[in-house]
């Protein structure tokens, strides 16, 4: 008894209007494409800025790499300071879907029609808009795909639907190609000033 039911309400979760049939993989697509945009402002959030203490909500600073390094300029050895920003070192896994294509098979099960409710009066406009043309919704359901044995129809009831999704680069906003361009220029090389000798000084004669 359990077992049957089991299959009945299997079988009736594959049964919706044919709308929102066609339109929930268009919705998934929407919303995985929206997924990785998230993805991607949180890599920019994390990686190329850091936190800032006196307000969350704010990007903060421009993360920086440092390093030094000894040059020789007129016969003298002089450090270097380089401060290069994190942003023009790593890549931006900045991505979209450029084509999603669906295949499956769908069997119209019934169609009702909505009529509209007649009511009268004065104004005319409001009679217009009752005046409206009688709109028809069907019911339809996943079918097995042609050109499949009896076995394997059974098996792809629940999973009839070929999905195929192709992305690429998507192309850089503006506001992020003006922050690389203001983090070359925040790319700089400065000298280091050497640290003071202490000097001998002469000690105090004594007898």
């Amino acid at each position: 008894m359990d077992t049957a039911n089991t299959k009945k309400q299997k079988l009736n979760s594959q049964v919706m209007q044919l709308q929102q049939l066609i339109a929930a993989p268009l919705v998934a697509t929407l919303e995985a494409d929206a997924m990785t945009t998230q993805s991607y402002l949180s890599f920019l959030r994390e990686v190329a800025f850091e936190p800032s203490k006196d307000n969350p909500g704010d990007l903060g600073k421009l993360r920086t790499f440092v390093f030094q390094y000894t040059q020789n300029e007129n016969g003298q050895k002089i450090t270097k300071s380089v401060q290069v920003p994190i942003i023009s070192l790593v890549p931006i896994p900045l991505l979209q879907i450029k084509e999603a294509v669906f295949d499956f098979d769908i069997k119209i099960l019934d169609s009702e029609t909505e009529s509209a409710e007649e009511s009268f009066s004065f104004d005319e406009n409001q009679r217009q808009s009752n005046d409206n043309i009688p709109k028809m919704s069907m019911r339809a359901a996943l079918t097995p795909q042609s050109g499949k044995s009896s076995s394997q129809k059974e098996n792809s009831m629940s999973a009839n639907m070929k999905v195929k999704v192709v992305m690429h680069q998507a192309d850089m906003p503006a506001g992020l190609g003006n922050l690389l361009s203001l983090s070359a220029n925040n790319f700089s090389v400065e000298s280091v000033p050497e640290p003071e000798k202490e000097q001998d000084q002469p000690r105090p004669f004594t007898d």
